[in-house]
């Protein structure tokens, strides 16, 4: 349809600026003041407030779950009247290897383990140098309302923000977080001050002794070039030249916006969009046919004149009318709505040829989805301040499209994690950007799953996260649970401690130790006592465990061991020696035969689980070795050591320290219910008490068996997703409604290559390390090289 100028006081003062000429480089910013909580005033009674937008994985959704989400992008725009304005813009920067690293390097800190962190430093420059853009694109939501008063204008911005953080949440879990003034200058000066650090304090803007404009505007802007900017600042010089989609095609491409950011380029791509109400909407659209009708009346006549068949019209004219019609079909029939839309793209350089590339990679892009875009001629001022993310469109061009055909400029692409001082799981295997990943900030929990075939990376993978959290976090505790003796050398390099679990072992651990603390949930002895039940069920019970007579004998004799000790510091923690003799001198029948049955595990050959603890749980990095646990002290020996580390992770929630628990061969501990029971309490629990569970298995047919395990998968915010079977991919891409290119990745992944999962989102990543460093040759279980 035909593209008309804005009505009304739509950037009146600048025009009146632009007509008597820019004094200052701060005059050409568009907007007059900037509040506290970041709402901008632009003059003219125009307020606009900045949010920015979480990407979602929507390249790599399927074909209908595309569709979807386009149409709930189209059902949010929808919900904007002719009152407001919004624009959408994507940003992008390139950051060299360097400054990446800066932001996700490991601090040497002058400790014995400098040269794992040096190490690890180098591997992560490689690997980023390697074939990583470090292109990082953020996106961001502006709207834009007319409002005289200003208590009324805030109102109403941070009520279309909460209905905004509302809806767009069921765009695959999409959030937008609100900028503050500082936020949002911080933004202003990274596209007007490149190169720059930010500098800004709020107390000399809020006592009049300096403008938000003073932290953001450049010191000079040179226009003298009809087509290209010059930006001076302490940084140097910077070219920047905005240019706009002229013409769309018939059949618009949802990868408009995926094209343009994905080009090795600093620069904004800004989506203006101003909606129609629907009546004014619809009066356009019937004023515009009844004008084409008119049109059509006079090629008839023409026609008749000159004695050609009076239907023989133009065809262009025939297939505006064709359109014109069907769009008004559409409106009436649907939830659609017009929209004024104008597409901006705005491309800087240091220097002219690479802006001059940089502006032939920008017409191509649009040329491969058949759009024409041209570079904006004596604008460029105007295509500044419509490339900045102020909600301000000077520019006159207007393109009339219905929602839906504005919502196909889809902004969302792909998501990218690079969490400050997150663990390093190497890099998108998309983008090339590096994987970072904090475990405690960015997923709802700190549960976790690492999944994988033999010889797909698995253990490599979870020992690197290991060693990662093990350097970067020195407050926090790691403890493995290794039931093939694999986590040796590892722990040697860490200095860390491994217990041999056994019955013949020189390492004791207490099953009926306690931690006596007023500030855990409930009664700890009677906590306690249960779970000596339920160990003794395990022990001595058989397969249908303790009865009821059995049952209370047990708890009775714990529950007075607990107190005499909770009474008397000077005593020794209870034993299961101690709760034997109790038993002996019990009176009933049935507590002789506990005693008896209990005898050969206090007394005799089975009796490496009767005295105090001996295990040295100040080490930060402990091994549980269970690998010798057998036949009748296999499960018992394995609940005694899920007790002991759920004292650990008690005493660390008391000291306000992370505890980080692995178990190896996940799916062989839930052969029995009562380590399945453990596990699983252990898990909803972990959140709350600073935990972090993660099962390490191959075997993912067995773990989908059991109810336990499959609940603990669907409910792990974390995932590591290495190569699986056929079969295994098939079940996983069914559960989490993978698209046909990820679940490709996970049936085809290389070793040390696979999918991650945090949160909602699913991120394909190469984690490999180099085969001569010396972190691979901790971490490898190939045979022949361990």
């Amino acid at each position: 349809m035909a593209r008309r100028k804005p009505a009304g006081g739509q950037g009146r003062r600048m025009r009146r600026r632009r007509e008597r000429g820019y004094r200052t480089a701060k005059e050409l910013i568009g907007y007059e003041a900037m509040l506290s909580n970041g709402i901008a005033y632009l003059g003219d009674a125009r307020w606009s407030v900045t949010v920015r937008m979480s990407d979602i994985n929507y390249e790599t959704a399927t074909r209908e779950r595309q569709a979807q989400l386009i149409n709930a992008w189209a059902e949010f725009l929808n919900t904007f009247d002719g009152s407001t304005r919004l624009q959408v813009t994507c940003v992008t920067r390139t950051l060299d290897a360097h400054d990446v690293m800066s932001m996700v390097g490991m601090r040497l800190d002058g400790g014995p383990f400098d040269a794992l962190r040096a190490e690890s430093n180098r591997i992560m420059l490689a690997k980023l140098g390697e074939r990583s853009r470090n292109a990082v694109t953020d996106k961001y939501l502006t709207v834009t309302i007319m409002e005289e008063d200003p208590e009324r204008a805030q109102a109403t911005l941070n009520r279309l923000v909460k209905s905004s953080e509302s809806q767009l949440s069921t765009l695959d879990g999409c959030k937008i977080t609100p900028l503050g003034r500082g936020e949002r200058l911080r933004l202003l000066a990274l596209l007007l001050r490149p190169g720059e650090p930010f500098r800004y304090d709020d107390k000399l803007v809020e006592s009049g002794r300096a403008t938000s404009k003073d932290f953001v505007a450049p010191w000079c802007v040179d226009a003298t070039d009809a087509r290209v900017l010059c930006l001076s600042n302490a940084a140097g010089d910077t070219l920047r030249s905005t240019l706009w989609i002229r013409d769309f095609p018939p059949i618009m491409s949802d990868r408009l916006i995926a094209e343009l950011t994905g080009l090795k380029t600093e620069g904004t791509v800004s989506i203006h969009l101003a909606p129609y109400d629907r009546s004014v909407g619809a009066e356009l659209v019937d004023r515009k046919i009844a004008e084409m009708d008119m049109q059509r009346l006079e090629e008839r006549r023409r026609n008749m004149r000159r004695h050609i068949p009076a239907d023989e019209l133009p065809a262009d004219l025939r297939d505006s009318l064709e359109e014109a019609h069907n769009l008004r079909d559409e409106m009436r029939r649907s939830n659609e709505r017009l929209v004024e839309a104008l597409a901006a793209v705005t491309v800087s350089a240091p220097t002219r040829p690479l802006l001059d590339q940089r502006v032939k990679d920008v017409l191509a892009a649009c040329r491969k989805l058949s759009c024409t875009a041209e570079t904006l001629a004596c604008m460029q001022l105007d295509g500044l301040n419509a490339s900045l993310p102020l909600g301000v469109n000077p520019l006159p061009m207007r393109r009339t499209l219905t929602t839906s055909g504005a919502a196909i400029m889809m902004p969302f692409t792909n998501q990218e994690i690079m969490d400050e001082q997150g663990v390093f799981y190497g890099v998108n295997a998309r983008s090339g950007n590096a994987l970072m990943v904090d475990r405690t900030r960015t997923t709802i929990n700190a549960n976790g799953f690492v999944l994988g075939t033999t010889g797909s990376g698995k253990s490599q993978a979870a020992k690197a996260e290991m060693t990662a959290l093990f350097l970067s976090r020195p407050d926090d505790d790691l403890i493995i649970v290794d039931p093939e003796h694999e986590y040796a050398p590892l722990c040697e390099a860490l200095h860390g401690a491994r217990v041999i679990v056994s019955a013949g072992s020189a390492d004791r651990i207490n099953p009926m130790d306690i931690t006596l603390d007023a500030t855990l949930d409930g009664d700890p002895i009677r906590t306690k006592a249960n779970a000596v039940i339920s160990m003794i069920g395990a022990l001595i019970g058989g397969s249908d465990g303790l009865n009821a007579a059995e049952r209370s004998i047990v708890d009775r004799c714990a529950l007075g061991l607990y107190r005499e000790y909770r009474n008397n510091s000077a005593l020794p923690q209870p034993t299961l020696a101690d709760l034997h003799r109790r038993l002996v001198a019990s009176s009933e029948p049935e507590a002789r035969g506990l005693a008896l049955s209990l005898e050969s595990y206090t007394l005799g050959s089975l009796s490496g689980f009767a005295g105090q603890t001996t295990v040295d749980t100040s080490n930060r990095f402990t091994v549980f070795d269970v690998a010798a646990l057998e036949g009748e002290l296999k499960t018992f020996g394995m609940m005694v050591v899920l007790d002991h580390l759920w004292n650990r992770v008690a005493r660390n929630r008391k000291a306000d320290r992370r505890t980080w628990i692995y178990v190896d061969e996940f799916h062989r501990m839930f052969s029995n219910r009562y380590a399945s029971e453990q596990f699983l309490d252990m898990f909803k629990r972990a959140r709350k008490w600073g935990l972090g569970m993660t099962g390490v298995t191959q075997n993912i047919e067995e773990l989908l068996a059991s109810k336990e395990a499959r609940f603990m998968l669907a409910n792990s915010a974390f995932l590591l997703l290495m190569n699986q079977t056929p079969t295994d991919a098939a079940k996983l891409a069914d559960m989490w409604h993978l698209s046909p290119e990820l679940k490709e990745r996970l049936g085809g992944a290389r070793p040390g290559e696979g999918l991650l999962k945090a949160g909602e989102a699913f991120i394909p990543f190469d984690g490999r390390i180099p085969t001569d460093s010396t972190l691979y040759r901790l971490f490898t279980t190939k045979f022949g090289e361990t």
